[in-house]
């Protein structure tokens, strides 16, 4: 992983020579990185679906064939095998997250002479947190976001995930303990990410619903 985050502070560095501005520079190398990801990211959520799938044809299977045991066992190792690809998803997370933390740990090291940015016009030193607690609410609110697409109408038809309680104590928590405390840079960051994630999202859920409209 060393040799990904030297990789990425070379790339951080460079293309800060050209913006002088390092809060824009992790702005634009998080979304060049993100969309460099993309393939993998699709595949990913694909493998997600077909496990969902699964896990629902599975659920059928054991209700319809309760009583008999061997039936059952057959129709759960035909839809096992149809479905036997979906694990692909857990792999290609596997190749994503140590490309993202590393970038994070690149980012964390990043030694400044200038540790202002346009973008935050109110901070006087990036590497430093948020006195005003602006950003951390910044990325509260961003990381909250996708929740309420399962309250959306047009995307009532897609089934979506119930929010999930814990995850929501989860994020509340991490932004109020980590994000709060952690220099502006991290959480800008974090809201880059995050935002990027709620856009990718909103994008798939259109996909999707025009589609089922005209499938």
């Amino acid at each position: 992983m060393n040799i990904i985050i030297d990789i990425l502070s070379t790339i951080l560095n460079y293309i800060n020579t050209m913006i002088n501005d390092w809060g824009i520079t992790i702005i634009v190398v998080t979304l060049i990185i993100r969309l460099l990801l993309v393939p993998l990211s699709v595949k990913q959520k694909q493998s997600l679906e077909l496990q969902q799938k699964l896990s629902k044809e599975m659920e059928q299977i054991k209700n319809k064939y309760k009583n008999d045991k061997v039936k059952m066992e057959q129709e759960i190792a035909k839809v096992t095998s149809k479905y036997s690809g979906s694990m692909l998803g857990c792999l290609l997370t596997f190749i994503q997250l140590p490309i993202m933390i590393s970038l994070y740990k690149a980012i964390s090291n990043i030694p400044m002479e200038i540790s202002t940015t346009v973008i935050l016009p109110w901070i006087n030193n990036i590497q430093m947190p948020d006195t005003y607690y602006i950003v951390p609410i910044i990325s509260l609110v961003i990381h909250l976001m996708p929740n309420i697409f399962y309250y959306i109408g047009v995307f009532k038809q897609l089934e979506l995930p119930k929010p999930n309680k814990v995850m929501i104590i989860t994020t509340i928590i991490m932004n109020a303990l980590i994000i709060s405390h952690a220099p502006v840079i991290i959480g800008l960051y974090w809201i880059i990410s995050g935002l990027y994630n709620l856009v990718e999202q909103l994008i798939t859920n259109l996909i999707k619903v025009k589609h089922t409209r005209f499938s």
